[in-house]
């Protein structure tokens, strides 16, 4: 048997879990605006998110960052409501292979609102995402992606376009704490005492 859903100690022990990511989540984010990175406090970065120079990125609100890399020698902006998806990799630089001195050269990356970079997804220096635009699993993006296109493969190709953004869906929820309706379930559970759901 295992401990049902609204078992009250389950949905207790969740609560905790989800305040104490807030909290090493608020103190990531001072930590990293303390650094540069232009963000508000209503977005969430992952603890094993890593991000160079964090004065070169800028994030939107309520943008939910997994375990990404934002390799950001150049800028990297990102913007409402936008999801990284784990292992995505965003890379501002590369070098010039022809160049006797293999020098560095950067380019900036523009991330639009309302888009889902899926995971391991490498979007490339120069590149443009627009609005409500999907990349993705492993698609490596080197060349803009219109709104409200979805595109995959290496390289990236459109499969699909038109895309209308999901206004009720909120990225910032996957990751925080819904103060409002974990009480209510908890004071609900407590009411009708804890229960098991069968196997």
């Amino acid at each position: 048997m295992s401990i049902a859903r609204s078992n009250p100690i389950r949905i207790g022990a969740g609560l905790l879990l989800r305040i104490a990511r807030a909290f090493f989540n608020a103190y990531r984010l001072w930590r990293l605006r303390s650094q540069g990175l232009q963000c508000g406090w209503n977005i969430y970065i992952d603890r094993r998110c890593k991000i160079g120079c964090p004065a070169n990125v800028k994030i939107g609100a309520f943008s939910n960052i997994a375990d990404a890399e934002l390799y950001a020698l150049d800028r990297i902006t990102i913007g409402e409501r936008t999801i990284l998806g784990k292992g995505a990799f965003l890379c501002t630089a590369s070098h010039d292979v022809y160049a006797p001195d293999f020098r560095l050269l950067t380019k900036p990356i523009s991330i639009g609102s309302d888009v889902w970079i899926g995971t391991r997804a490498t979007v490339l220096p120069g590149v443009t995402i627009g609005d409500g635009a999907v990349v993705g699993a492993m698609a490596v993006v080197a060349n803009d992606v219109p709104a409200g296109a979805v595109v995959v493969g290496n390289p990236a190709r459109v499969v699909r376009t038109g895309r209308a953004c999901p206004v009720e869906f909120d990225p910032l929820s996957l990751a925080t704490v819904d103060w409002r309706n974990s009480i209510k379930r908890l004071m609900t559970s407590l009411h009708q005492g804890p229960g098991t759901e069968p196997e």
